[in-house]
């Protein structure tokens, strides 16, 4: 069975391979980040009726999400994830709890397209932010990180032209999600639509 199922090992050892390897560049996928993304992942999934093996994976998946961050380019972060989670659990866990683990890590993925209510919660968790009001704080850590890993400077209407297409696409999976933050993710729809057009004017 799965050892120390309150994940407070997994917690530890992801907190010590943030503390080694984090970088000054990764402004947005940082500790930080993933705490937030595992305090959001058990205040949604409190609304369901889960097992301790469900509230395993999702606690494990939400630690090790973005821990490729560490070690490799931001487009296979999510396989890198899920490498360094393997290589972590396997010695005391259940393959078939791993294997979900590793779902939900990949279904994080965007475009995101989540297969079980498991992989569906841990997904708004990760883009919870798209429908609060720090939306724009945490946009402009991601876009100053996306200049240093790529060594260039963004233009302030292409990003918000992208950001504005994610938003303006995306939808939250659970129903707690679209109940608690939809209003929220128009109200930054609409923020956006307006700062595009100042930009655009000027």
């Amino acid at each position: 069975m799965i050892f120390d199922i309150s994940g407070e090992h997994i917690a530890t050892y992801v907190t010590g391979l943030y503390t080694q390897y984090q970088t000054a560049i990764l402004l947005y996928h940082n500790l930080d980040h993933t705490k937030t993304v595992v305090e959001r992942t058990e205040e949604i999934a409190a609304n369901y009726s889960l097992n301790e093996e469900d509230k395993f994976t999702l606690l494990a998946a939400a630690w090790f999400h973005d821990t490729g961050h560490l070690f490799a380019e931001a487009a296979y972060h999510e396989a890198k994830s899920v490498s360094v989670m393997r290589d972590y659990l396997e010695a005391g866990t259940e393959i078939k709890i791993i294997d979900l683990i590793e779902g939900c890590i990949l279904a994080t993925k965007v475009p995101q397209a989540p297969k079980s209510l498991l992989e569906e919660i841990i997904c708004d968790a990760d883009i919870y932010n798209l429908g609060i009001d720090d939306f724009f704080r945490t946009d402009k850590l991601l876009k100053r990180e996306t200049e240093l890993r790529n060594n260039i400077l963004l233009d302030d209407w292409e990003w918000d032209k992208k950001t504005l297409d994610l938003l303006e696409n995306h939808k939250y999976f659970t129903l707690y999600c679209q109940d608690t933050l939809e209003k929220g993710r128009q109200k930054n729809i609409e923020m956006l639509h307006t700062v595009l057009g100042k930009i655009n004017h000027i």
